[in-house]
């Protein structure tokens, strides 16, 4: 629209101006040494225009010449990003489907020409491993960072993901320990280096990382709570593995040192050492708040007065409900202490609501330091017995995947 109202413009202009000279041509003499030209204004204008023109058109044409080449390699070179982001394309749609060797080929082929070469570089490296050619996907990584240099802190991260896949998990130490020091509090390496000492089992190492990891709010605790858990069982279960046994107790809070599965392993380790009393004190801490069988059991083999083990599980037994463990634990002692109608009331009372292996053979073992007719012994000990004979069996069925 536009374009129409500049060439009707241009008419109108233009009949005027034909229509001014048809009235008055004018008239222009010019004299240069004894050349003398006479005409009317018109043609000179006439002439002056067709010059003008033709100077701009030859003009225009000549720079047209000179800029051919670089309009040629300019169009050229969208071809080629074109063609380069079809490539891309099919290549990644290759690797989704499995094609590893093609996907590799295509990436590779036309990453430079591509406007996007680390995208080419890393899928590329992502087949070459999933073909287990570690080598050519450490080149392509190294190629990536060649054409990409301010791009090296996610290439050496990919190098780091590529390695741990791959089970390399020293090399992705390695590259991950490099990170960790150019990014102490970056996120996604914390997580990485916490696998990596996690399948190498560098419990110390993983002691040591732990709070940098927790004290980071992007990483959720779901990614280092069971290797939190597992690295303090080790800690507690293997103290002379480094790190100080006593200093990784004291690191715990409050919830954590009512575990049984760290409370187990360190009061064991207080008892081994000498430190009975500190062992009694946390045991009874936790006992207090929670019944814990396995840890009854260790209370129950301190080496303190039995008597005074006896009246501390007896007030334990009144505070909460009893239960077979409690009072085949009562049983036990009593019959250690000799007290042989105590310990047969609470065995007696523990089958009645939980019959279990261990009352038998303990009833059978007080029947017999009573010197009872040795059918009434065994016949506890029989019980006993198929007792134990029959969770062998569940388990194992229960093994094979058979409910009993």
């Amino acid at each position: 629209m536009k374009l129409i109202l500049i060439i009707i413009a241009a008419l109108v202009i233009a009949s005027g101006l034909a229509y001014q000279v048809h009235i008055d041509p004018g008239y222009v003499q010019l004299t240069y040494g004894q050349w003398l030209v006479e005409t009317s204004l018109a043609v000179l204008l006439f002439i002056t225009a067709v010059f003008f023109i033709g100077f701009y058109i030859a003009l225009r044409t000549l720079l047209t010449i000179k800029r051919t080449p670089k309009i040629i390699n300019q169009w050229n070179q969208r071809r080629k990003q074109i063609r380069s982001k079809k490539e891309l394309n099919k290549g990644i749609i290759d690797s989704a489907e499995g094609n590893w060797q093609r996907s590799e080929k295509l990436l590779v082929k036309h990453a430079q020409q591509s406007d996007t070469p680390l995208l080419n570089y890393l899928s590329a490296a992502h087949a070459a491993q999933s073909q287990e050619a570690y080598g050519r996907r450490d080149d392509y990584l190294f190629k990536a960072g060649e054409a990409l240099p301010d791009q090296i802190h996610a290439i050496h991260l990919t190098r780091a993901k590529l390695q741990l896949s791959a089970g390399q998990l020293e090399q992705a130490l390695a590259t991950l320990q490099e990170l960790k020091s150019a990014t102490p509090n970056q996120p996604i390496v914390l997580t990485l280096l916490l696998k990596t000492f996690a399948q190498l089992k560098d419990w110390n190492s993983l002691y040591t990382l732990l709070p940098s990891v927790k004290n980071n709010r992007k990483i959720f605790p779901e990614n280092w709570q069971s290797i939190e858990h597992d690295t303090l069982v080790q800690l507690f279960e293997h103290p002379a593995g480094g790190q100080n046994i006593d200093t990784v107790w004291k690191s715990l809070d409050k919830r954590q040192k009512l575990n049984t599965d760290y409370l187990t392993p360190y009061a064991m380790h207080l008892i081994a050492i000498g430190k009975s009393q500190i062992a009694e004190d946390l045991l009874l801490k936790s006992l207090n708040a929670q019944l814990n069988a396995q840890l009854l059991k260790i209370y129950s083999e301190l080496n303190i007065s039995t008597n005074k083990k006896i009246k501390q599980i007896e007030k334990w037994g009144k505070n909460q409900s009893m239960n077979p463990v409690l009072l085949n634990t009562l049983g036990r002692l009593c019959l250690e202490q000799k007290l042989w109608g105590k310990a047969e009331t609470y065995l007696t009372q523990s089958i009645s609501i939980k019959p279990t292996s261990s009352a038998y053979f303990l009833l059978g073992n007080l029947h017999e330091k009573q010197g009872a007719p040795s059918g009434e012994i065994n016949t506890y000990y029989k019980d006993g017995l198929a007792i134990s004979e029959n969770a062998t069996s569940i388990n194992a069925l229960s093994d094979l995947g058979i409910s009993a």
